[in-house]
């Protein structure tokens, strides 16, 4: 007696899911038009002629920078307090 041999059933092709529409851009106003109120440490050692990290960080340390806020674990520092500390410099 011969085997049969049993076929799979064929299933139809699943059809894609429609592609939703990408999003719309969002227009988005530049940061540079509203100064930033804290300056980041990289910001503000460009400020200062491109000092390094390691040399803001002694000058905080000895109190010869105004304006440190720290915010949980990030620093920053006061933008008006830098500019008007590096103003009194000046002779």
């Amino acid at each position: 007696m011969a085997k049969k041999h049993h076929r799979k059933p064929v299933t139809p092709p699943r059809l894609a899911a429609p592609v939703p529409d990408p999003p719309k851009p969002v227009q988005v106003e530049p940061t540079s038009a509203v100064p930033a109120i804290l300056l980041t440490v990289s910001q503000v050692c460009g400020l200062l002629g491109g000092i390094s990290r390691s040399t803001l960080v002694r000058m905080e340390k000895t109190g010869k920078i105004p304006g440190r806020v720290q915010l949980g674990g990030s620093v920053r520092y006061h933008r008006e307090t830098i500019e008007a500390w590096l103003r009194s410099l000046i002779k």
